[in-house]
């Protein structure tokens, strides 16, 4: 935390390879530093000397009178390394580096950057960037950009990996009061930036623009601290399905890298955004509304239609139509035309046009937000004329007294128009109410703000189970022998893993010919399944390597021959270690557990439909091991598979409660053990008495 504060608060400021040249299109530093109205001490350092802008400039580090709090270099890039050593042997403790062309560029620039790192080791100066344009502190009128931009000072901060956040905040946020690019995140990230920004007073609302990241698991823990005391935005880019990493195994192929940063930023309790616009109206919403009582949603219309799309989209977003109380419907029918119906979206057009549009809004309004049933308003209304030229359209005094009068209810409105603009800026000018560009962004910001509200906000942080009796010593003895032997992928042995972690596994043997495929059935009755054991094979029914419902010796027999006969053939290069056979288990449902290891995150769970149609339906979720109770819940209720589990069509409902330990066991084992790279249970039978894996895959590194 100290070692950012100079960043942000810097008493004096060296420009490091500032440009002698000033004016439009010369991107000098110096000049927009000081036209910010920065009030410290500023050293411009160039070679050449002399004075810019009425100050003195230093030709190196070392001729500045003091110990500069903070250093900003914009050299070439092959002289910023020379640069950095000389500001640590000189003590600068915080260092911005606006030139680019390090990892972000070719393998000398890669080299370049690792030499940073190693020049500020175990010195306790920290690295912004290399490639950003810094950090700005509107507060205290500091920005380090090249570049002028609009400052338009807000309740927000902005960690990025882009300066266009920065330089554009007051179109993406509404404006700015603190904020970092990170540019290539080599020393100061993600992580510490959170940390430090969410224990700044004036900051509101923390806003992330994140291409990716490398310390996911400890960013997590920080996020989850930070997300309880004030809402967190992150708008992750490069999430398209081209960007995903290709994986071989189920839990491989469907936890694609934008699955994994949505199911972290679930469990920490960050709003994810999709689009800029999303992000400013977030911004707008939660600096404006402080409550939010209910999911119950009341819409003030002007059009019966327009009223029809609100409440479509409120139940889209999860948010229920408000019913009025008698009191309220009796209220508004007095005012009403006698032909119409009182109703939820209220159209108060043909009483406006009797009564006077202004007076029924008010009477609406104060009657609607005083109903207990009722937790915000949405209010539909034109701007087709010019509110200076007309006051009696111009509702921007009746809007503010009413959300004055009920500040627990946000008051949103959606106005259309030639002149929403001047309107919109007349409503919002107390910031009491926030104008929306349609009742779809209307509600999804609503519904956002009652979920900050009532689920992320405040929540008590429960810790994951940890099960005793894990069979540790017999997990290690199957691993060793994988490892021994070479092998990278586990399949029979699989099960025993599992066994030993106490999550239920059907019986099984591998019968090494046909005769002993008949012994075994026998002895673990019949009926039996019958599936080919091969290392090299993981779709098994693919090659004709599964046989079910075997009731008798001669079925198996046959069997046994048939299936050896024709994964041989299909499948040539495969290497047959017999046939795994086990108890025939109809009925239950068939799902999905899963785990794949990510390089920023460590282990992912899935949950999904399992059986053969796992990859067609692609039906699952996703969460960042290890996992409490209700994230387990969450991720099964996630699922259309969920509905199936309740019972689905006369079926009686599966036992949820064993499903959720073997997810949480699954979690325990994948955390425990960090080789397991990736792990398929598929199916796990989930009956009404129980849970039971009946096949299992593990690939090991």
């Amino acid at each position: 935390m100290e070692s950012l504060f100079p960043f942000f608060h810097p008493r004096s400021v060296a420009l490091i390879g500032v440009s002698t040249k000033t004016g439009l299109q010369a991107f000098n530093i110096l000049e927009q530093v000081l036209a910010g109205g920065y009030r410290g001490r500023i050293y411009p350092v160039n070679p050449k000397g002399g004075t810019l802008l009425g100050l003195p400039v230093y030709r190196t580090v070392s001729e500045i009178p003091e110990i500069p709090d903070l250093a900003v270099i914009s050299t070439p890039r092959t002289a910023v390394p020379d640069v950095v050593r000389e500001c640590t042997a000189r003590g600068i403790k915080a260092i911005i580096i606006i030139s680019q062309g390090f990892a972000d560029a070719d393998a000398w620039g890669k080299e370049m950057q690792k030499q940073l790192l190693e020049t500020i080791r175990d010195t306790g100066t920290r690295i912004v960037g290399p490639n950003t344009i810094g950090v700005v502190n509107l507060y205290e009128n500091l920005n380090t950009s090249f570049i002028g931009f609009l400052r338009q000072k807000a309740g927000t901060a902005m960690i990025c990996q882009s300066g266009i956040f920065l330089l554009g905040a007051a179109d993406f946020t509404g404006g700015i009061g603190l904020g970092v690019d990170i540019g290539n995140a080599a020393d100061v990230g993600f992580t510490e930036s959170l940390a430090y920004l969410g224990q700044q007073p004036q900051v509101k609302v923390i806003n992330l623009h994140m291409e990716g990241i490398q310390d996911g698991r400890q960013f997590m823990k920080v996020a989850r601290r930070v997300s309880r005391v004030k809402p967190v935005l992150c708008l992750k880019t490069g999430c398209s399905e081209a960007g995903a990493r290709a994986a071989s195994s189920h839990s491989g192929s469907l936890a694609g890298e934008d699955h994994v940063f949505s199911a972290a930023f679930k469990q920490c309790g960050i709003i994810r955004v999709r689009d800029v616009e999303e992000m400013r109206y977030l911004n707008k919403t939660f600096l404006t509304y402080s409550s939010m009582p209910g999911r119950r949603v009341a819409v003030v219309t002007i059009s019966g239609g327009a009223g029809i799309m609100a409440v479509d989209a409120c139940s889209a977003c999860g948010l229920e139509v408000a019913r009025f109380s008698e009191k309220t419907r009796q209220k508004l029918a007095a005012v009403f035309p006698g032909w119409m119906e009182v109703n939820n979206p209220a159209d108060i057009w043909p009483a406006g046009m009797a009564r006077g549009y202004l007076d029924i809004l008010e009477l609406a309004l104060d009657t609607i937000l005083d109903d207990p049933g009722v937790d915000a308003v949405l209010v539909i209304s034109p701007a087709y004329l010019d509110p200076e030229e007309d006051p009696r359209l111009d509702i921007s005094p009746t809007i503010n007294r009413m959300a004055s009068r009920y500040p627990e209810k946000p008051l949103a409105l959606w106005i259309f128009g030639g002149y929403r603009p001047e309107l919109a800026a007349r409503m919002e000018k107390e910031n009491r109410v926030v104008v929306y560009p349609s009742p779809e962004r209307a509600m999804a910001s609503l519904a956002a703000l009652y979920r900050y509200l009532h689920e992320i906000k405040n929540r008590t942080p429960l810790s994951p189970p940890v099960f005793s009796g894990i069979q540790e010593e017999r997990v290690e003895a199957i691993l060793e022998t994988a490892r021994r032997e070479g092998l990278k992928t586990i399949n029979e042995t699989a099960l025993e893993i599992l066994q030993a972690g106490g999550i239920p596994v059907l019986p099984s043997r591998v019968a090494q010919n046909a005769g002993d495929a008949v012994k075994i059935a026998e002895s673990l009755g019949y009926p039996v399944v019958m599936k080919i054991a091969s290392p090299q094979i993981s779709h098994k029914s693919d090659v004709g390597g599964v046989r079910v419902n075997l009731n008798d010796a001669r079925a198996v027999e046959k069997a046994y021959n048939e299936m050896v006969e024709t994964v041989s053939a299909r499948a040539p290069h495969a290497t047959i270690k017999g046939v795994l056979i086990q108890p025939y288990r109809p009925g239950g449902v068939e799902v999905l557990l899963g785990c794949k290891r990510d390089p920023s995150f460590g282990p992912v769970l899935v949950f999904g439909l399992g059986g053969i149609y796992t990859e067609l339906f692609r039906d699952v979720s996703f969460a960042v091991a290890p996992i409490n109770r209700e994230e387990a819940l969450d991720m099964i209720r996630e699922t259309r598979s969920y509905r199936l589990l309740q019972g689905y069509r006369g079926q009686p409902p599966a036992d949820i409660e064993a499903l959720v330990e073997c997810l949480l066991r699954l979690s325990q084992l994948v955390t425990r053990w960090p080789e397991i790279m990736e792990m398929d249970i598929n199916p796990l039978l989930v009956g009404p008495q129980g849970a039971v894996a009946v096949d299992a895959r593990i690939t090991i590194g």
